[in-house]
């Protein structure tokens, strides 16, 4: 099967864990940072939040997220996590970061905390997920060789904590079979421009390691301000 950017060959067991792991946001509204092709702005927007504001640096990306999840309570813009002065203060009941804050330029985590910080409401939350510094997860990610950051549990509380956020609930998902799925997708994905093989079949056995609590490649957490 040819590889393409659409929700419905991209979402993932990952994805899945991100979206319990944010839990009810019926009503709320909602800022996603790195919103990609728009996998959490469609399933929020179907759960019920007030509205859902997805933005990411990448024309392209933005593009194909607006014809995937082009919804009434759904908006794409371009932005970035380290300038948000597009928004207002405390305008935000949510927001989140998947897999975005280890793509932020060296040392402009709290930067961009702060400017989240700044747009959540007093009582608003804050999700993210980032790689788990783990001896297996590094050594498996061919990314990590070239720069990729993974944080450890201490590290992410430190930065947010920098930040004026407390840090109330952190979980873990992943394993080797994300993987070994992932090496798959780098070589299918860049060489030969298709899905790797057995996908459905890694699919399965991710989402099995993504909700249960044996996991370490990927390290969740939900912050509040103060």
């Amino acid at each position: 099967m040819k590889f393409r950017e659409n929700i419905e060959q991209r979402f993932t067991a990952r994805h899945k864990k991100s979206l319990d792991f944010s839990g009810n946001l019926k009503d709320r509204v909602v800022l996603d940072i790195g919103c990609s092709f728009g996998w959490f702005e469609k399933f929020t927007a179907e759960s019920g939040c007030k509205e859902v504001i997805g933005i990411d640096t990448s024309d392209k990306g933005l593009l194909s997220a607006a014809n995937q999840a082009s919804q009434e309570r759904v908006k794409f813009l371009k932005g970035s996590a380290i300038d948000l002065s597009i928004f207002a203060d405390n305008y935000f009941d949510a927001v989140v970061m998947w897999e975005v804050m280890e793509h932020l330029p060296s040392h402009m985590e709290e930067k961009a905390l702060n400017g989240i910080s700044r747009v959540l409401k007093p009582a608003g939350s804050l999700c993210i997920s980032v790689p788990n510094r783990n001896f297996w997860s590094c050594m498996l990610d061919p990314a990590w060789y070239f720069g990729h950051r993974h944080y450890s549990e201490g590290n992410i509380r430190d930065i947010l904590s920098k930040s004026g956020f407390r840090t109330e609930k952190i979980e873990y998902g992943g394993g080797f079979h994300e993987l070994f799925s992932m090496i798959l997708l780098y070589a299918f994905k860049w060489i030969f421009r298709k899905e790797i093989p057995f996908k459905s079949w890694f699919e399965k056995k991710k989402e099995e390691e993504y909700f249960n609590t044996r996991g370490f490649v990927t390290l969740f957490l939900k912050a509040s301000k103060g």
